[in-house]
């Protein structure tokens, strides 16, 4: 994918990365995933695209806003497969995944989530840092790490316990490994829902009202109130410590220790901000 501008995404010139759609307009960039017949499974080709357009989007003063989308029934099945492969051949630190959550987690706009379907995996991990989220009713988050080998990715074991509480929290991850949308409501992930038929008028008028305030006082109010990631362990600068996810047996290391420290934050042993850590695949 070649560099990109704002020119190139108004006038559809933009390279096609398959799996993705761009769009730009009224100072909101839309990043829509449209791999329906994978569910919308998220390649390390679209995670690269991805933290490109948020990187242009992060510089570009004429983007405001970005939203996330999907097409067909689903949000996004999560990680493509076919990644976990690939995957045991790079660095925590070279993986398409990891760049995407660590651009994400940093990003200093407001992050708006349109759930259509299902968000499995990083497709429910990454509402934790997104600032708006709507859903609609029927749509299940779900987190199948454990069940996989998999210890939850993208600082979820710091931040679900600090919305649910430690015993909910390990309910979640280790019993139950998925939540209705009313549940996500009640809990804080989601911010409502909205039938599918009224979604698209429904995020449109977020939007509106978001570009519509002054950008230097969202920037502000992005600088005081950094990514829950961030916010969690108490540091305002937007800064997010990312580690590798593998299999807890554990055949990759991560930069400072094993990987099973990342089920510390589970169950704080003093009342010391933890430091987050974000896992990935």
């Amino acid at each position: 994918m070649q560099t990109l501008s704002l020119e190139m995404i108004r006038s559809g010139t933009v390279p096609l990365t398959s799996g993705l759609e761009i769009g730009f307009a009224d100072h909101v960039l839309a990043i829509t995933l449209n791999r329906e017949s994978k569910k919308n499974a998220i390649t390390y080709d679209m995670y690269l695209a991805i933290v490109e357009l948020l990187n242009l989007a992060k510089n570009a003063q004429d983007v405001r806003c970005v939203l996330f989308n999907a097409t067909g029934s689903i949000f996004t099945a999560g990680h493509d497969v076919s990644g976990f492969t690939q995957g045991l051949k790079l660095a925590y630190d070279e993986k398409p995944s990891y760049l995407f959550m660590q651009c994400l987690a940093n990003f200093p706009k407001p992050v708006v989530a349109a759930l259509n379907g299902n968000a499995i995996g990083i497709g429910a991990t990454m509402l934790f840092h997104c600032d708006l989220v709507y859903a609609v009713p029927d749509c299940l988050l779900v987190f199948p790490f454990t069940g996989m080998g998999l210890i939850p990715e993208f600082a979820s074991t710091t931040y679900l316990p600090l919305l649910l509480g430690h015993r909910k929290a390990m309910a979640l991850l280790l019993h139950d490994r998925k939540c209705s949308a009313a549940q996500a409501v009640e809990w804080g992930i989601v911010n409502e829902t909205i039938p599918i038929d009224q979604m698209s008028r429904a995020i449109s008028d977020a939007l509106a009202d978001i570009v519509a305030l002054s950008p230097d006082a969202v920037e502000q109010i992005a600088v005081k109130s950094p990514k829950p990631a961030s916010r969690a362990s108490g540091d305002q600068t937007g800064s997010a410590d990312v580690s590798c996810t593998t299999a807890v047996a554990g055949r990759a290391k991560q930069a400072g220790g094993d990987q099973t420290e990342n089920l510390g934050p589970l169950k704080p042993a003093s009342s010391q901000p933890v430091e987050p850590r974000m896992t990935i695949s």
